[in-house]
């Protein structure tokens, strides 16, 4: 499985552009109208910013720290009993604290509170610096041309949504300032409406409600919906040239692992940031929008496009791939008895180049022979980035098997 972190404050840079665009307002010193009007009295999410950006929630009813733990619960009723009795599982996180975190809670619901103490699992992290190059988490942090192209690389997505709120935001903020009769406010910028939208998730994720979700109707939710869309299919989903070669070492690395069965260990969990799950989906050829040919429109809102981030990357959204084993007895299927199924959020997704098995699943060789399909159409990792020399490869996804 691999799981992104649970919900948590605002990344630092959203949280700059919120506190910024506050302290304007405050400084303007001007009774607010209409929709806005409930921040004459509206205080901040946290009275400590630079403590809590890009933390977990620990507290309200989308507490990150609480959904790892239900999610590590539901894990247990499901799967808990593949895990052998005498076992010390071993799963991994990113290098990131509330990735850490995540992963913590949920092995608290997996394996019981006191995991750690009696050997149950064993965390271990995986430095997110790039010098790990491809026996990485985060090929993010180690794709060299990833990181410096200006153009394709890390920095497309903002870039797509920057020319995408050019066509719907300028609306929004005649109508704020006009309409609702606070002319007297200095206008607003895009980035400045796009961070007031963009408070609606995070207060109700600290407070559980938030009156920034009653300033926008639902036309300007879908279009803040396909912004945040663009933004991870340019940056590290199919939109972006080098998401399907990053992607790929965890998918070699898991399809190696499926290959070999029981025999290589019966669980594998790992936990990293949206930004990793992207290109994981991109190497799994899963979601792309073949319609468009990779490159979704920033002029207008494709209504009928098939990458959703709300779907497949919601905070603690998670992928799980799982092996399944057929009774050889089986009329339909004895002559290929394993096979491959996608889970994504509790939602069975099938592989639209594979789906003939039992419960909307594909035989597991024709989908090891997918991922090797795969490594051709996306490149090396190594050439594909840029990096001189051995890159390596995933060698850390491995369970310590019994003597």
């Amino acid at each position: 499985m691999m799981s992104r972190h649970a919900a948590r404050y605002p990344t630092r840079s959203a949280g700059n552009r919120h506190l910024a665009l506050f302290d304007r307002i405050h400084k303007a010193g001007i009774p607010l109208n209409g929709s806005l009007s409930f921040l004459n009295n509206w205080t901040y999410i946290t009275s400590n910013p630079e403590r809590d950006f890009e933390q977990l929630t620990t507290t309200g009813p989308y507490a990150g720290t609480h959904q790892a733990f239900e999610t590590g619960l539901r894990f247990a009723a499901h799967y808990k009993h593949l895990i052998p009795s005498d076992a010390n599982t071993k799963f991994w996180a990113s290098d990131s604290k509330r990735v850490i975190e995540t992963a913590q809670h949920f092995a608290s619901g997996l394996f019981g509170s006191d995991w750690e103490k009696v050997g149950k699992a064993a965390l271990e992290i995986i430095p997110e610096t790039f010098d790990r190059r491809a026996d990485t988490l985060t090929p993010g942090d180690t794709c060299l041309r990833y990181l410096e192209d200006e153009d394709r690389g890390h920095d497309n997505g903002v870039k797509m949504l920057t020319l995408f709120q050019q066509a719907y935001i300028p609306a929004i903020a005649e109508r704020l300032l006009v309409e609702e009769g606070n002319r007297e406010l200095e206008g607003f910028t895009n980035w400045e409406i796009f961070s007031m939208q963009e408070m609606c998730g995070f207060e109700t994720t600290v407070r559980g409600s938030s009156p920034w979700c009653d300033v926008f109707t639902r036309e300007d939710w879908k279009n803040f919906e396909y912004g945040r869309d663009l933004v991870h299919y340019y940056r590290g989903g199919p939109g972006n040239p080098y998401a399907g070669a990053m992607g790929w070492l965890w998918l070699n690395a898991t399809a190696n692992l499926l290959r070999e069965g029981p025999k290589a260990g019966s669980m594998f969990f790992s936990f990293v940031h949206d930004g990793d799950i992207a290109p994981f989906l991109t190497a799994l050829d899963i979601m792309k929008d073949a319609k468009y040919d990779r490159f979704l429109p920033v002029t207008h809102r494709a209504e009928d496009r098939i990458w959703y981030t709300s779907t497949v990357m919601p905070m603690g959204g998670r992928v799980t791939l799982e092996r399944m084993t057929c009774s050889p007895t089986d009329p339909v299927h004895s002559m290929n008895k394993t096979f491959l199924r996608i889970n994504i959020n509790d939602k069975i997704v099938p592989l639209s180049y594979c789906k003939s098995g039992p419960g909307l699943s594909c035989p597991l060789m024709e989908f090891i022979g997918h991922v090797d399909r795969r490594r051709i159409e996306v490149g090396e990792f190594g050439d594909v980035c840029g990096l001189d020399g051995d890159v390596g490869g995933i060698t850390f996804l491995r369970q310590q098997q019994p003597e």
